[in-house]
């Protein structure tokens, strides 16, 4: 479906795009419905006045190489070789065609200035905790106990409640379950959301192993794990006698490599704080516009970013990082996966 040569400018991308949709004879309103967006997105790339994001580039590029015309975007390995090549040279051109009209606004789909936690493909959402160790279990976690209670052995208690709350309330016709480490072969083909560190969530260190960020053990610190990067700089929490007063969070997000449609996303601290933090980052409505602003402004795709933020805690209360403050952004990168 790719034409020779270049075009630039947002106008050239819209027009571009709209060529694609003409070519197959479908409305906004039917595309859109393909493609798992608003129509009002379709209509705002074509006309130029914003910039899809480059996960939605290769979307078209795969749904117009496909021949499909309705049932959404097939996967990539349901493309024979000959389409493969194709959806290369297209999606090739379309992200040529991005570059040159990166002056305009940033590229941000109807409702996702308003929630990150929004999946508009409806799938299933896990949201993953590790498990308390056995000297910090409650009673109430041991099931032959009469009041026992599922997540009385969670790790990140406080940060799965507000994000399981968030991510329902955004996501009302998806299924949103909390889950103990426990992970089924479908279960991996979700929108998963990991909450804590490689050392009480086993799946974190396993999906992060190639990153240039890790959690490592620390013999200044107790019963957590600092950030440590590229194997060199760490990043530790800041204590007041034996009051913690600073931790380090971790927010990153991935394209899910079972299911390149959906998500991994990551929320991780040296202690619970830190986590939580990550999370409060954007759920907190008194700050979460802005911080989403920043991101929108700076990071070219919000499905393959990682962020490390410092996370304050004052008289024992978990506050929110403020990620337009520089000094609260610790270190940015583009994560493997």
């Amino acid at each position: 479906m790719a034409r020779p040569g270049s075009h630039g400018g947002s106008g050239e991308l819209g027009s571009r795009l709209r060529e694609l949709r003409e070519s197959r004879g479908m409305t906004q309103l039917r595309l859109g419905r393909a493609l798992g967006v608003a129509v009002s997105s379709i209509s705002s790339w074509e006309s130029g006045a914003k910039l899809p994001p480059l996960t939605r580039l290769a979307d078209y590029a795969t749904f117009f190489v496909s021949g499909a015309s309705s049932g959404g975007v097939p996967p990539e390995n349901a493309l024979t070789g000959e389409q493969r090549e194709e959806r290369l040279r297209l999606k090739q051109e379309l992200d040529r065609l991005r570059a040159t009209g990166e002056d305009v606004s940033p590229s941000v789909e109807p409702g996702a200035s308003q929630d990150f936690w929004h999946f508009p493909d409806d799938g299933p959402i896990l949201i993953v905790t590790g498990g308390l160790t056995e000297k910090h279990w409650s009673p109430l976690g041991t099931p032959s106990e009469p009041n026992f209670l599922s997540l009385a052995r969670c790790a990140d208690l406080d940060a799965a409640v507000e994000l399981f709350g968030t991510v329902r309330a955004a996501n009302p016709r998806s299924e949103v379950e909390i889950r103990l480490e426990y992970l089924g072969d479908d279960d991996l083909r979700a929108h998963l959301v990991f909450l804590g560190s490689g050392a009480i969530n086993p799946w974190v260190e396993w999906l992060t192993a190639e990153w240039p960020v890790r959690q490592v053990p620390d013999e200044e610190v107790d019963d957590g794990s600092v950030f440590e990067i590229d194997g060199e700089r760490r990043l530790k929490p800041s204590f007041r006698g034996d009051q913690l007063i600073e931790d380090v969070g971790m927010l990153a997000r991935i394209p899910n490599p079972n299911n390149i449609r959906r998500t991994l996303t990551f929320c991780s601290g040296v202690f619970s704080r830190g986590g939580f933090g990550a999370v409060r980052c954007l759920t907190d409505p008194q700050v979460k516009d802005r911080n989403l602003a920043y991101l929108n402004d700076n990071v070219d795709d919000l499905d393959h970013f990682g962020m490390l933020m410092r996370v304050p805690v004052m008289r024992h209360v978990t506050g929110t990082p403020d990620l337009q403050n520089p000094a609260n952004r610790l270190y940015e990168w583009r994560p493997k996966g």
